[in-house]
């Protein structure tokens, strides 16, 4: 590997060498290294691409979209920002909608081009997270640090890459990151931030992740004694002024509670358990904070900044397998930065045709995936299609006893239906959960609750226990079965209104 690009001094030209013995490199040699450098990185990227549109073109099956399509498709008949318990009487919760722009992008799409435009908008949206993410990287260093930083990166961000609007919170996250780091540099205010966070918190619950930012970098710089008194508060002004806005959303000031509003239901969510190093996304992302950690204790001196920006991600990555993917965002410029310092060539900037060059790359993928979903994506997956025109003829408002994961299909599927659980967990209590996850263990007391919904009819998981139990032990009756679940009816129960006592 050449130590150093050829140079002049005292009017001779110094020759390039191999830094392991000492011997020149020839003319031949040095391009074709050079050219490797430049072709590597071009081609992670592409492939990156080519990974993310071939799986958008697969059939939806995230559980949660179903209820999010409805989500959008109300708040376009009449703009109502109020409260959805009306979907079903058992949602009994305070709920907000925290994400209702691209609830209506999603809905609008979904109006215009079916199911394959849902597809394309999240194949179109992974594009844009691998695009930016490079960028984001390259800012911190070279074209093949970068690339590496970047695919790694999005290892470590994959678990939580579903066709749902947090997508939008990890795409500008990845630009909070990049704007502070800028903001590290030049000490310059970005007053933009505020009203990305403002465009944030009509996306997403987790708006508050730029503002944090904001405050890491900004106590960083304090830290660093880089700032006059003047400086930093116009930094924590920026972000203050992005919470003030977060709660000049239509939704209003109750925004602002919604971040504490998963405390008491978390231990009700997958995704919001402790992350698993058996799983690659965490395991890929602490690996990365060890090689960053391991690659400061060199000597350097590194900056509060970045101390900073490493805790918050570890703090992140740490607390829920969700948030393993803004840990792994928040740390991917600092672990690129770090693999630059490895590298013997200098950071060249990013210029003009690096950027096209990503531009006709996702251009060229969202053609073919827009050309491509019509046929893979029309069709829905993980969800039980062969019953719907059974469940059609069920009279409205009959009360649906279902796994979770069709409940945000019955919403929106066949919302003249009643689920009784369904994807937006945060709009039951506490005390229902729990006795929803007794009944669906069938542990004591089963009996009990499935007589209080007043279901007659019951959607699940064939095999299941409380399928199993239904059909045994209370004389339940299998009228039909699709894809893995099964429809039972209760023909010793007449049809029951529950929101009548």
């Amino acid at each position: 590997m050449s130590s150093d690009v050829t140079s002049r001094e005292g009017g001779a030209v110094k020759t390039p060498f191999d830094s392991r013995n000492g011997e020149p490199i020839s003319p031949e040699a040095e391009v074709r290294s050079s050219l490797l450098i430049r072709v590597l990185p071009v081609g992670l990227v592409m492939l990156m691409f080519a990974g993310v549109t071939h799986q958008a073109l697969q059939p939806l099956t995230d559980p949660d979209i179903w209820w999010h399509l409805r989500m959008g498709d109300e708040l376009r008949d009449g703009w109502n920002f109020g409260q959805t318990q009306g979907w079903t009487p058992f949602a009994t919760a305070n709920w907000v909608r925290t994400q209702w722009l691209p609830e209506v992008v999603q809905s609008w799409i979904n109006s215009a081009f079916g199911l394959p435009g849902v597809a394309w908008l999240f194949g179109v949206s992974l594009m844009v997270i691998v695009a930016v993410l490079y960028l984001v990287c390259r800012r911190q260093a070279g074209t093949l640090a970068a690339a590496v930083a970047t695919a790694v990166g999005f290892i470590g961000m994959s678990a939580s890459l579903s066709p749902r609007p947090h997508l939008v919170s990890f795409v500008l996250v990845l630009v909070c990151v990049d704007a502070w780091l800028q903001t590290a540099q030049d000490l310059r205010p970005r007053w933009w931030l505020i009203a990305l966070t403002w465009i944030w918190a009509c996306s997403h619950g987790m708006w508050f992740v730029g503002p944090l930012v904001g405050l890491t970098v900004t106590v960083g710089l304090v830290l660093d004694r880089r700032l006059r008194r003047g400086q930093a508060f116009q930094l924590f002004l920026v972000s203050i002024l992005g919470c003030v806005a977060a709660g000049l959303t239509p939704v209003g000031p109750q925004l602002l509670r919604t971040p504490f509003a998963v405390g008491d239901i978390s231990g009700f969510i997958t995704e919001w358990a402790p992350p698993s190093i058996r799983d690659v996304a965490p395991a890929m992302t602490f690996a990365v904070f060890a090689i960053v950690v391991l690659m400061w204790t060199r000597g350097m001196r590194v900056p509060w900044t970045h101390v900073g920006l490493l805790i918050l991600a570890m703090g992140w990555a740490l607390l829920s397998a969700r948030t393993v993917t803004l840990g792994a965002a928040i740390v991917a410029p600092l672990f690129a930065g770090s693999l630059q310092d490895l590298l013997p060539r200098a950071r060249a900037r990013v210029r003009r045709p690096e950027v096209a060059s990503l531009a006709v790359a996702g251009f060229v993928c969202a053609i073919v995936l827009a050309l491509a979903a019509a046929s893979t994506s029309n069709v829905p997956g993980a969800v039980p299609i062969g019953l719907d025109s059974r469940l059609d003829n069920l009279p409205p408002k009959t009360v649906v006893l279902n796994s979770y994961a069709v409940g945000g299909w019955l919403l929106w599927r066949h919302p003249s239906l009643i689920p009784v659980i369904d994807g937006r967990t945060e709009a039951y209590t506490v005390p229902y959960l729990s006795d929803y996850g007794r009944a669906i263990a069938v542990v004591k007391g089963w009996q009990g609750i499935v007589k209080t919904t007043g279901a007659r009819w019951a959607l699940l998981q064939a095999g299941s226990p409380l399928a199993t139990a239904l059909t045994e032990r209370l004389g339940w009756n299998s009228v039909d079965s699709d894809r893995g679940y099964v429809l039972l009816e209760n023909p010793s129960e007449p049809p029951h209104d529950p929101t009548r006592p």
